[in-house]
């Protein structure tokens, strides 16, 4: 067996929070020379127990032992049975055996059938739950509640239905309550959270982890969570979403609340909502149809989310996961139809954004399914800044932009550090956009740099590629989108030749290696050459 260094996986660990009492998920990168490789084997202590393929860099392996030692291995497969091993073992050691508590059960006794709203009882299963236990809603069940807060060191195991109450009042502190709590409660009972970049008082979520401190937003104030399961958990969809906008409907009184000229849109809960969180794990459960948002974390370190399918078509704002000036994400093998953004990563709205100033950071993303809605959106909320975003192996289709890098020209902040490789996407966009445009102007415009795209097919018709710059005409300030490499990308054949399919204005330092149609012809560059400064095509330079 040859153990030839760029041909093995390379940087293969155990995913960040996945590791449990009987199972944990392996993930790796691809070698640095993949070309031939035809897939990945995984061995436990030397055994080899599963076989993926090419595009597959990640295993979760199940029916392990509690509190005990194992020894993974990834070796890559080539032509002719040819194998490389990764020059690193992972040892891992499995957590211990914890205690289950079924929440249809005694004491607690959560209505099975779903008719009778179970708060209490399920709220009283959590706070009882001793560190590393499980809190369980078994399979063949369904449990209706309200809002729900998980606490550290726990799991909520969802194996038949968590069913959110459509009643907005089920979502709000009660009068008793609210000294009690951890989160800062205003005298409606709504929690300070955040919302399209703005810290504001809204209705609490389905299930809710954490709590926002602005003295000190770098406070994790809950860890180690894990929500998992092979059921589904069943938000309160547009009828909670509209209760909730109806009782804050009144643009004159609640000006904080309205977005897109509707009045009430911001104060709507989320149906997973994660704040000052650490060492997350989102795992295998289906999440459908929230109020608003789906998934939302707001200033966390450390969640790990797959084998999830989020389901949010037909929902007002109904984005599917969205990192918030958080850091150290992971998310794969997961599988989005969504009626907003798939997956959309901030970090604040200008003036705040830029006051607080807490950057999303060290987000990756690979082997997801896209469908439908506007697939991925760094931005457009992005004043604290963007940095370290990789994207690979993921199919985007049937949506409005594809992957798209935004902002308006009034937020400020950064988006840097962005990698694209072997994905198949509808369109990509970085650019400037006219619109969630209130709050007052940062100082400067935005930057957005150090960008690359390789081994990449774009599929759609039109300006399928998309670089343009920021400019104000007020003050003829610029910025250009600058660092930009695209290798061996392609696009589709136009209807008509002489279309153009990429788009650069306002830009610097770009360069199309090996960037062609799929008939092999070089596609028609849309290019502002007044203001771009340094454009380099297949090795000639223009600007």
């Amino acid at each position: 067996m040859t153990n030839t260094s760029n041909l093995a996986p390379q940087r293969p660990m155990v995913a960040p929070a996945t590791l449990g009492s009987t199972h944990v998920s392996i993930v790796w990168d691809k070698p640095v020379d993949y070309r031939e490789v035809t897939g990945y084997v995984v061995l436990l202590d030397g055994h080899q127990i599963l076989k993926t393929t090419s595009k597959q860099t990640h295993a979760t392996v199940v029916d392990l032992q509690p509190n005990t030692q194992y020894t993974f291995e990834v070796r890559s497969l080539f032509p002719q049975g040819r194998i490389v091993a990764a020059t690193k073992k992972i040892g891992v050691k499995t957590r211990p055996a914890a205690q289950l508590i079924d929440v249809t059960q005694a004491p607690y006794a959560a209505d099975p059938t779903g008719k009778r709203l179970s708060t209490a009882a399920l709220q009283r299963a959590i706070t009882d739950c001793p560190k590393g236990g499980t809190v369980l809603i078994p399979k063949g069940t369904i449990v209706l509640s309200g809002a729900i807060d998980l606490k550290s060191d726990m799991v909520f195991q969802v194996d038949g239905t968590l069913q959110g109450s459509t009643d907005p009042s089920d979502y709000v502190y009660a009068q008793g309550d609210r000294s009690k709590s951890s989160q800062h409660v205003n005298a409606d009972g709504l929690i300070l959270t955040r919302y399209e970049g703005w810290e504001m008082n809204c209705f609490r979520s389905l299930i809710n982890a954490g709590y926002l401190t602005p003295e000190n937003r770098m406070n994790m104030v809950c860890h180690d969570i894990r929500i998992c399961g092979t059921g589904t958990i069943i938000g309160g969809g547009n009828q909670l979403g509209d209760g909730m906008k109806e009782r804050y409907h009144d643009k004159q009184k609640w000006p904080q609340y309205v977005s897109d000229g509707i009045g009430g849109r911001r104060v709507r809960g989320r149906l997973l909502s994660f704040i000052q969180c650490q060492n997350v794990d989102i795992w295998n459960v289906t999440v459908k149809n929230p109020p608003c948002w789906t998934i939302h974390m707001i200033y966390c370190d450390t969640v790990t989310t797959h084998g999830v399918n989020i389901q949010s078509r037909g929902i007002d704002n109904g984005d599917g996961w969205d990192p918030d000036s958080s850091r150290n994400m992971m998310i794969f093998d997961t599988t989005f139809d969504t009626g907003d953004d798939c997956i959309a990563i901030k970090s604040g709205k200008n003036p705040e954004g830029n006051q607080i100033n807490i950057l999303a950071k060290n987000i990756r993303i690979f082997d997801l399914k896209m469908i439908g809605g506007h697939v991925l959106a760094i931005g457009s909320e992005e004043s604290g800044g963007v940095d370290g975003v990789s994207l690979r192996d993921c199919v985007v289709s049937d949506t409005d932009y594809g992957v798209e890098l935004k902002a308006h020209a009034s937020r400020g902040g950064y988006i840097r550090n962005f990698k694209m490789q072997d994905c198949r996407v509808d369109r990509f966009m970085v650019h400037s956009v006219d619109y969630n445009a209130d709050g007052q102007a940062a100082p400067t415009l935005p930057v957005f740099q150090t960008i690359q795209i390789s081994n990449t097919q774009i599929t759609g018709n039109g300006h399928s590629l998309e670089f343009v710059g920021f400019y104000e005409p007020q003050t003829g300030a610029c910025s250009d989108i600058s660092d930009v490499l695209l290798d061996s990308v392609t696009l589709p054949n136009n209807g008509n030749a002489n279309d153009p399919q990429i788009c650069v204005k306002y830009a610097r330092k770009i360069t199309f290696k090996n960037v062609h149609r799929e008939d092999g012809t070089a596609p028609v560059i849309d290019a502002d050459m007044r203001t771009i400064r340094v454009l380099r095509i297949n090795g000639k330079q223009s600007g």
